[in-house]
Formats: structure tokens, C-alpha cells, sequence
């Protein structure tokens, strides 16, 4: 096992793998009372299949000296720059667990410069009182040797043959000392990070869930990400070794480097919201080429000038071109899936005569872009009727007529009109579709199909659009009165129609059939639309969130907008939810038989689109 001079002490370390050391080394800081092969000793040979492995002996643990007898969070980080300096290396991939998590965390304070990434595991950036109270008992030699004789016969061999046998009673009141009264770091300090990270905490961590330090720690440190497995306790690299080691190199692959560290705050800053957008890039070989996919070519040029240097290779995909193809929805409802198979999430719908932009093909399947919300995903081909821009504005601007029915019953040709042709049931059309008519005949309007067939519905079915209802006290509540037939229809993830509502479709439906617009997420309608001050009138939309435990932010007590009603004025709301598994009444009233308290107790806030 080699040694080095750093600092006054001697360390102690080993290396695992042979990539070039060109390349920036994973530093693996261990932690307390125990040694590097004994905290990471499984791990490191996994992580050497694919970068260099440096474990160290903190000052003071195996066979690393101790010379001036300290035990100190700040020592060891100078100790970790030092060690990476003296082996030749400007900067390292830091990960350390525990009070080897604290040591990483302090290095990435105050030695930036040798921090490529830092993976920060079960630390504290501040000492908070249940700590205080739990520690002291913990280390306590006394009760050590008598209640877990186990971990004293550890520390005995792992320290007792460099620093005698009675060395681990001193280790444990030095380590005392430290994790009492360090590390102090504040929010303002955590937020001048400039470096990517990676903190990970077992969600069932005794020493520090019960305070949240990983979740204080993500939160203010820019960037970061936040890793908190369930099953897990203080060892999450040595009880979920496998989803360890594939988190971390994950993290690796794609923040690792400088470049790919820019394309990541990139899209995380700007290109974000993946429903809307499209946006990934990576810098491969050693960053000199650029590959992978985004939405538009502002985003292409937006990437190379993110990057250190231009790539000597792109390889990007614009995928929404002037020559994007063009289509109408040809099914009465399809559903827009995450991924190109039939069993991927259903993150949406898409309704009979929609337009869509197709940004790729990939077998049987399309991503399409919808023109109305610009929600992105995959649908069956089978489900588009191609046309070019042109037909596409032109369909949409012909669209005259409006669904008014829950779900229109269409004809092949008008009942009783034509005795000599059946009256053929062809489909349903859902509530606020719009087409185009074509001819009306003894109480029966015909409508075009994107796909030119002919469809034909009662009238009582159907609404001109030039008699739509307007977005007043009296349009409103006509079309609360339309809202009010879908009571009862299930709740379905991703629904938009009365074949299935979620909460957000029927909000979206609603806004629609009153001639506005709304986004198709409750997050994104609660953003866009206009606050409301006071008690909410009819028709305006009531918005809740979960609280997720951490500080307010500009919406007020809850983080994240996770739901949205139709108010009907007074107490009383209509909203598709998984609670009653579909579209249902409820009210903030206590004494109603319909009130839910979580919903009383989680309102955000209402939005109006008029």
C-alpha cells in the first residue's frame, strides 16, 4: 500500500484501475473510526472498470499517521487537495459517506479548484440539536465497550497496530469534538457552489434523516441533485450497492465534464420542462463532439455557445424544422405516450381534428407535438392524416362547428333523411371538438373528418362556434352546466375527453369550450393564468399543492401544484380526481358531506383565463 507526505502526516492509500491519468480520478473519503478498504473496498473495484480509484486513509485512521493528534473536517479536505496534488492531478471526482460526506462537503467549499464533481452521502452542513443530544452517546468509549464490543474490536484492528491499542478511546472523543461543533455552513455559503453534486441520503438514515441535512444541503447548493433511497439507512453504498453504483456513474456520465457540466445547467436553466421541449445533448469524446437531440435550432446554437470550445464534431438533430411534416388527429381520441410502445406512460391526449407537428418517426409510432397546448409525445402513425401547413390552417380555420354533446353519437348518413341508406352508427366524437360543417339536413349537420369523411350528428348535438358561450356570468354558467354531465366519468391519468377526465383535462376542456386557452398541466395553468383576489367566482379554477417539508418558495406554503378544480361558485367545486377514481363534487364547507379536508387545508390559490 503506498504512502505519501501531505500536510505533515503520512497517508496511506490504494489505487484501483488503469484509465489514463489524464482523466480526473475518483477521491473516495471513508468514514468515521473506520479506514478506506473498510468503507470501500467493494465499491472501488466496481467504479475502476471505468475511471481511477484513489482511496485514502483519513490522518489518524489505519496506518495514516496523526502527528499533531486532531481530528478536524477542515484538515482532512486540506489533506484531500494536498493528496491530489501531490499524485499529480488538478482536480477529482469527490465522494465521501458520513463524516467522510462532511470532508467532501468542506473540500468542495474550500478547495473548489480540485472538485470536478462531489457526491456528498449521510453528511450535515450544519450541526443540527438532535445531533447534539444523539452524539455524545454514540461515541461514548464506555458504553462502546460494553452495549457494541463488535465495533470496538473493529476500531482495535483497523487503528491499533499504527496507533496502539487503546487509540480507538481517543478517535472516538476526537471525533466527538468535531461532529459537535462542525460544519457550519449557511445557505448564502452552500449557494456559491459552482460545482455539480450529487447528495444522497437512506431515506431511513437515523443520524441524518430525522433533520433533513441532504434535503437542506440539495436545496441550497445550485444544481444539485438529490438522491434519498427508501430501504436504505446510513450505508447506502453498502445496503443498495448496485442502484449506488448505478446513480453515481450515471451522474458522472452526465455532469462529469465541464462540457456536459454546461449542457446539463443548460437545460436545467432554460429547456427544462420536458413536456414542451426537447433537449438532449451529450459531449462525447473528451467533449470534442456534440450529439443527440433538441427541439429547435435556437436551442442547437444555444448549446454551442454554452460549451468551453466548439466540438470538432455535431452531430445534433433539430427536430422542429420549417420542413417538419404537418397533420391533422384522424381518431376521435388517441393517446400521446411517453415512449414509442403501448405499455409507456399516457402523458396525454390528442382529440379528432388537432394539429400536430411530426418531430420523428420510429416504426408504427410518431412524436408529434400537439399545435394547441405544444405538448410533446408519441402516438400511432395510424392515428395522423398527413397534410401540409397550408391544409392544416386551412382545416383549423374551417372549423365551425363545436361538440357540444358529452360524447356526440355520429352517423354515416341523418336518421330518417335518407330512408333508402341505414342509418349506420361510425363513432363518437368528444365534448368540445371542433370541426368543420358541411351540410345540414332536416335537423342533422354534416361534418368533415380530417381524413374527408363524413360524419353526421343531430343538431341538438352541436354548437356553431359563432354561438359559443362567452366568458361571462352567463356564458360561464352555461358551461358549467355542460361540465356538471361528466360526474361520474372515471378518472384517468393523461385523460382529456369523457372517455376519461384527469384532473387538468377537464380543467383544460372547460377553458377551451369558453374560447380560451390553458396549458395542459395544472403547474402550467396555475403559472399562466390571471391570480385571483378574493373568493373565487364561477368557472374560475381552484389550484393545490403538496407540501413537500421544505422552505416556502413564491407560491406560498406548497412547493408543488399537483391538482385543479372548477369552481362552481361558493364552497362547492367539480374536478376529475383519483380519490373518488373519477369527476366528482366536493366542497370547503366542514359541515358538507361532500368537504375534504386535505383539499380545504391544501389550496394554493385560484386562476382565472378571462
Amino acid at each position: 500500500m503506498p504512502t505519501i507526505e501531505v500536510n505533515g502526516a503520512r497517508l496511506h492509500y490504494e489505487v484501483y484501475g488503469t484509465q489514463p491519468t489524464s482523466a480526473p480520478p475518483i477521491l473516495l473519503i471513508h468514514g468515521s473510526t473506520i479506514t478506506g478498504q473498510a468503507d470501500w473496498g467493494e465499491i472501488a473495484p466496481l467504479l475502476a472498470l471505468h475511471y481511477r480509484v484513489i482511496v485514502p486513509d483519513c490522518r489518524g485512521h489505519g496506518q495514516s499517521t496523526n502527528p499533531a493528534h486532531s481530528y478536524s473536517f477542515r484538515e482532512m479536505a486540506d489533506d484531500a487537495a494536498a493528496l491530489l496534488h501531490a499524485l499529480g492531478y488538478q482536480r477529482a471526482h469527490i465522494i465521501g459517506h458520513s463524516n467522510g460526506g462532511n470532508v467532501a462537503l468542506v473540500t468542495l467549499l474550500e478547495h473548489p479548484d480540485v472538485v470536478q464533481s462531489c457526491v456528498i452521502q449521510a453528511a450535515n452542513a450544519f450541526v443540527s440539536p438532535d445531533l447534539l443530544v444523539r452524539e455524545p452517546a454514540v461515541f461514548d468509549p464506555e458504553r462502546v465497550a460494553r452495549e457494541a464490543p463488535a465495533w470496538m474490536e473493529q476500531m482495535i484492528a483497523l487503528h491499533g497496530p499504527a496507533h496502539g491499542a487503546e487509540y480507538w478511546r481517543d478517535l472516538l472523543a476526537m471525533t466527538l469534538r468535531e461532529i459537535l461543533s462542525e460544519p457550519n455552513y449557511t445557505p448564502e455559503q452552500l449557494a456559491e457552489v459552482t460545482r455539480p453534486v450529487l447528495v444522497v441520503q437512506g431515506e431511513g438514515d437515523p443520524v441524518n434523516a430525522p433533520a433533513r441535512h441532504a434535503q437542506f444541503i440539495a436545496r441550497h447548493i445550485p444544481q444539485a441533485e438529490l438522491w434519498v433511497p427508501s430501504g436504505a439507512a446510513h450505508n447506502v453504498h453498502k445496503e443498495l450497492p448496485a442502484e449506488w453504483l448505478g446513480r453515481v456513474l450515471d451522474f458522472l456520465a452526465r455532469r462529469g465534464d465541464d462540457a456536459n457540466e454546461a449542457l446539463y445547467r443548460l437545460q436545467r436553466t432554460r429547456y427544462a420542462d420536458e413536456r414542451e421541449t426537447i433537449f438532449a445533448l451529450r459531449a462525447e469524446g473528451d467533449s470534442r463532439q456534440l450529439a443527440g437531440q433538441v427541439l429547435t435550432e435556437e436551442q442547437h446554437q444555444a448549446a454551442l455557445q454554452a460549451l468551453p470550445a466548439l466540438p470538432a464534431v455535431d452531430r445534433v438533430q433539430v427536430l422542429l424544422t420549417a420542413t417538419s411534416p404537418w397533420a391533422l388527429i384522424r381518431r376521435a381520441v388517441t393517446d400521446l405516450r411517453r415512449e414509442p410502445r403501448r405499455q409507456a406512460e399516457r402523458v396525454s391526449q390528442a382529440l379528432l381534428g388537432e394539429v400536430v407537428r411530426v418531430l420523428e418517426e420510429r416504426d408504427d409510432w410518431a412524436r408529434v407535438r400537439l399545435a394547441g397546448d405544444d405538448y410533446i409525445g408519441w402516438v400511432q402513425a395510424g392515428a395522423l392524416q398527413r397534410c401540409s401547413a397550408a391544409e392544416a390552417q386551412s382545416y383549423q380555420q374551417s372549423c365551425d362547428t363545436l361538440i357540444k354533446a358529452e360524447l356526440g353519437q355520429a352517423y354515416l348518413s341523418p336518421l330518417g333523411a335518407l330512408e333508402s341508406e341505414p342509418a349506420l352508427a361510425a363513432g363518437k366524437i368528444p365534448f368540445g371538438v371542433a370541426l368543420p360543417s358541411v351540410q345540414v339536413c332536416a335537423g342533422w349537420v354534416a361534418l368533415r373528418l380530417p381524413d374527408d369523411r363524413i360524419w353526421w350528428l343531430p343538431e341538438s348535438d352541436v354548437l356553431p362556434t359563432t354561438c359559443r358561450p362567452r366568458p361571462d356570468g352567463q356564458g360561464i354558467q352555461a358551461a358549467l352546466e355542460l361540465i356538471r354531465r361528466s360526474a361520474g366519468v372515471p378518472y384517468l391519468w393523461g385523460g382529456r375527453s369523457p372517455f376519461g377526465f384527469d384532473c387538468s383535462g377537464l380543467a383544460q376542456t372547460f377553458v377551451r369550450f369558453l374560447g380560451a386557452n390553458a396549458p395542459r398541466d395544472a403547474d402550467q395553468q396555475f403559472r399562466v393564468g390571471n391570480p385571483v383576489w378574493g373568493a373565487p367566482q364561477p368557472g374560475d379554477l381552484l389550484f393545490f399543492g403538496e407540501d413537500d417539508g421544505e422552505d416556502e418558495d413564491a407560491r406560498g406554503r406548497f412547493a408543488r401544484i399537483t391538482h385543479v378544480a372548477i369552481s362552481l361558485g361558493g364552497d362547492e367545486f367539480i374536478h376529475a380526481n383519483g380519490s373518488a377514481w373519477a369527476v366528482s363534487y366536493n366542497s370547503f364547507y366542514p359541515a358538507s358531506p361532500i368537504y375534504r379536508a386535505w383539499l380545504y387545508e391544501h389550496c394554493v390559490g385560484a386562476r382565472r383565463f378571462w
